[in-house]
């Protein structure tokens, strides 16, 4: 354009329309930096303020996914004699940001330029408190840190685990008391932003750990941030008599963790089984006909609540959608979308067809993220929004690692994005650190997905 202030050529009432249809951060800040048109529409209070209301029905927002946390599934000796040498030394979890991941098309990839950051860039002062503690769950700028002792008791019990809640994005810790119990088998976060009578805001959250007795007997404790205290749950239920659960399977979100449960009869998957923390019961969703004969389906959670069912079908990807508006049986599921990765796959994985063995590692919803482990190639993760591949790294480099994307909130994006400025959405103190701490590394995140 000649001039910075002038609008595009287009009628008023379609301008003001397009910005609504745009609901990743990331994408909103490139438009706002254009020119000075854009940037007074996008950082105006009401619009943001819409816009903060609608997020909830677009689609994936891949922005919201800054990178992964990972940590040494295994102690090396080399680490631990390390750690008695210097017991200032941090060995906590390390952080690969996603513009260190290089784009990947066909036989054709960067090399990858990955530099860690240690947990200590963004949580000062740290030393060797959080030493091999492992990455386990995040939701909403939240990640949970577990530390599982090698000692038993002398009945042969393990000991409690060592438990931390952090927040990178304002360099807050929270240690947690630990619980009476043994470790349990599954640990789910849920966050919640809370408004205060003043209208202000800030989070907090629940650490919920899920001990599941026989395969099919449900034990809950939940710790709140709130109180600071761990409660036991009231009531025990059981799984429905002729399923078997797969516990690798859970996702949790919205106060539910789903698990996907198969049929001893049948010997194939077949329900969805949710258990709804609050109230402590069990509901159940039959799966759509092809996930039943598919065998490694993920599922996960969209921005509105709803259930996805991910699945692979040769070099297909097939994205189910679940809604709890539209009933609780299987006609309720819609294909959302079907995705051929051939395009975006290495050329020899390309060339195998079905042969290629394509296996899905992790999903997260609300970013649209899928992270594929690729045999002989290793770990890559693949955008449903933009069908982008980017290699997380090497196979033989990524099988000691254990990965936990960290995802953040859509309104902590919009702050670190500089779209909320000077009191034009309620921010909460914490959420206002977040703009001077995080803006280098989303803008290395623009520039990065700007140029692809």
């Amino acid at each position: 354009m000649e001039d910075d202030d002038a609008a595009p050529h287009l009628p008023m009432d379609i301008l003001y329309k397009i910005p609504t249809h745009i609901s990743d951060p990331a994408s909103l800040a490139r438009l706002a930096s254009s020119c000075k048109f854009w940037r007074n529409l996008i950082k105006d209070p009401a619009f943001l303020e819409r816009l903060r209301r609608r997020h909830r029905d677009h689609g994936f927002t891949p922005s919201l996914l800054l990178g992964f946390f990972y940590q040494d599934k295994k102690r090396s000796s080399s680490d631990l004699w390390k750690y008695y040498i210097d017991k200032t030394r941090c060995l906590a979890p390390s952080f690969m940001r996603m513009s260190e991941l290089s784009h990947f098309v066909g036989n054709k990839s960067a090399r990858n330029a990955i530099k860690p950051l240690s947990l200590e860039t963004f949580i000062p002062g740290l030393g060797a408190s959080l030493n091999f503690y492992k990455p386990i769950a995040s939701q909403d700028n939240f990640l949970v840190l577990r530390r599982q002792s090698e000692v038993a008791t002398p009945n042969g019990q393990a000991l409690n685990d060592l438990l931390c809640v952090c927040n990178p994005l304002t360099g807050e810790t929270f240690e947690i008391p630990s619980h009476r119990y043994v470790p349990p088998d599954h640990y789910a976060l849920f966050v919640t932003n809370d408004v205060n009578i003043y209208g202000c805001m800030s989070q907090s959250f629940q650490l919920t750990g899920i001990w599941i007795k026989k395969g099919d007997r449900f034990i809950c404790e939940c710790y709140s941030s709130k109180t600071g205290t761990w409660t036991r749950s009231q009531g025990v239920p059981h799984l429905m008599h002729g399923l078997y659960l797969v516990s690798s399977s859970a996702t949790a979100s919205g106060g539910v963790i789903h698990w996907l449960c198969g049929s001893w009869k049948q010997m194939s998957l077949t329900h969805i089984a949710t258990l709804h923390i609050g109230n402590m019961e069990l509901s159940y969703l039959e799966l759509p006909p092809e996930a039943k004969r598919n065998k490694a389906p993920v599922l996960g959670s969209s921005a509105d609540g709803g259930i996805l069912l991910l699945i692979v079908q040769g070099l297909q990807m097939l994205l189910w959608k679940h809604s709890n508006a539209l009933g609780t049986d299987s006609s309720s599921w819609v294909l959302s979308e079907r995705i051929d990765m051939r395009s975006s796959l290495p050329q020899r994985v390309a060339t195998l067809g079905i042969r290629a063995k394509v296996r899905l590692e992790m999903f997260r919803g609300k970013s649209g993220t899928v992270v594929l482990w690729i045999d002989e190639e290793g770990l890559f993760v693949f955008s449903l929004s933009d069908r982008s591949m980017r290699r997380i790294d090497s196979a033989h480099v990524t099988k000691k690692y254990f990965l936990c994307p960290y995802e953040i909130d859509w309104l902590s994006c919009l702050a670190i994005t500089n779209l909320v400025v000077d009191g034009s959405l309620s921010l909460d103190a914490e959420r206002q650190k977040t703009q001077g701490r995080w803006r280098t590394l989303m803008g290395r995140n623009l520039a990065t997905n700007g140029a692809s």
